[in-house]
């Protein structure tokens, strides 16, 4: 468990620093960002998360929204979670379309999605500060974009589902 939270803390300390910088949001590449596919979700990605607008970032296969303490970070080409204890959800926008993510909570207040049976995977980085009532609407605004580009090869299991199996303890 500290293993997974020291892996979240890294991308927010980072964006912390990225955000002092002046006009664009310094954010480390996803091991796997040089993936064609990360390419066609930048260009993809909406141009307001959150109702936010987007902006510069330093590095291949990101894109981040909004500004200050408050922005919005996706990174594509981040490593894909294997299976996981960690809370999984599956997430369905207006139109019905599904994408499985990973949640996981900073202990900075930033909650960070991962994609879920996708490769490559993606991670969506939201302080609670620029979605205090539902941070899961920022992986939202990218289900169109995520479903258009990378096809789901695994799903989220849960008590009751085939092939789940209950952590030990």
């Amino acid at each position: 468990m500290l293993l997974r939270r020291l892996a979240v803390l890294p991308v927010s300390a980072l964006l912390a620093l990225g955000l002092a910088s002046c006009g664009t949001v310094r954010v480390p590449a996803g091991e796997a960002a040089a993936d064609p596919v990360c390419a066609d979700i930048v260009l993809g990605a909406p141009p307001q998360v959150l109702g936010m607008d987007r902006v510069e970032t330093s590095s291949q296969g990101t894109v981040a929204w909004g500004e200050g303490e408050d922005t919005v970070v996706m990174r594509c080409g981040v490593t894909p979670p294997g299976p996981t204890t960690d809370q999984c959800t599956t997430l369905a926008d207006e139109n019905g379309t599904e994408v499985d993510w990973i949640v996981r909570e900073g202990e900075d207040d930033t909650f960070l999605y991962t994609t879920y049976g996708r490769e490559p995977a993606i991670d969506v980085s939201v302080p609670r500060s620029a979605a205090p009532d539902q941070p899961s609407a920022a992986p939202l605004d990218l289900t169109q974009v995520v479903t258009r580009n990378i096809e789901a090869t695994d799903f989220c299991l849960g008590p009751g589902d085939e092939g789940y199996e209950a952590p030990e303890g």
